[in-house]
């Protein structure tokens, strides 16, 4: 359980309820990823996120306690995210627009970087066996996206087709906090806390607009767009 990664969304959450004016159940759902790191996403963890939410609540004033309902209520993940998961990538299916997120987390129980030099070739493996799954399966998928804060990193960007890379750029959108496209700056490929992120983003802290919380992050999530035919010519 990753337990000082949560304490510090917890301790970014509370800021940003004094900030904004709203209970901490209400922050916590907008400026962390605890519900995906527990497992709690889409209909079938909804109620139990709300209890999740209702008991961190009532213990606004124990961190600890806090951190301990995260061990409690962390679930494992379920069929549908593993069966579309391959080794560091995964997709969401295309949305109405035909476009599909892809996502990079890396896996627990790895030795080294998963974006090491000598790791490329097994990155590659994993974007060509997803590409190849949604070709099979996605016929409605016509453009990938990812936004991501790892666009600021060469060793991530030189996995992918040179026209995708070259697309990188600052997003034109607010961010969302829920997943791992910003946060996932502050752990390393051991799954722990970065010190250095970490005091970064305390010391920012003050400087927290309500409408931009993400701004306090040292890296900023960036944004990579292709045509899907792209990573099929590459990959398939």
């Amino acid at each position: 359980m990753l337990e000082d990664y949560f304490s510090l969304q917890l301790k970014f959450a509370t800021h940003y309820a004094a900030k904004a004016a709203v209970p901490l159940d209400v922050a916590i759902d907008r400026c962390t990823n605890l519900r995906r790191r527990l497992n709690l996403w889409g209909d079938t963890g909804a109620s139990r996120w709300k209890l999740f939410l209702n008991k961190v609540k009532s213990a606004v004033d124990d961190r600890a306690e806090q951190v301990a309902l995260c061990a409690d209520f962390q679930q494992s993940l379920s069929y549908i995210e593993v069966k579309r998961s391959f080794g560091c990538f995964s997709y969401d299916p295309p949305d109405a627009y035909g476009t599909l997120r892809i996502h990079f987390v890396a896996p627990d129980g790895i030795n080294s970087s998963p974006l090491a030099i000598e790791n490329s070739s097994a990155r590659r493996a994993d974007l060509q066996e997803l590409i190849s799954h949604v070709q099979r399966t996605e016929p409605r998928a016509t453009t990938v996206r990812g936004v991501s804060w790892l666009y600021n990193l060469q060793a991530y960007k030189r996995l992918f087709p040179t026209a995708y890379s070259a697309s990188v750029q600052s997003a034109w959108f607010p961010l969302h906090l829920n997943g791992s496209s910003t946060w996932g700056q502050v752990l390393n490929w051991r799954q722990e806390v970065k010190p250095d992120v970490r005091d970064q983003l305390l010391v920012r802290l003050n400087d927290m607009e309500v409408a931009t919380p993400w701004l306090v992050f040292p890296l900023q999530a960036l944004v990579a767009t292709s045509q899907i035919e792209v990573f099929y010519d590459q990959f398939t």
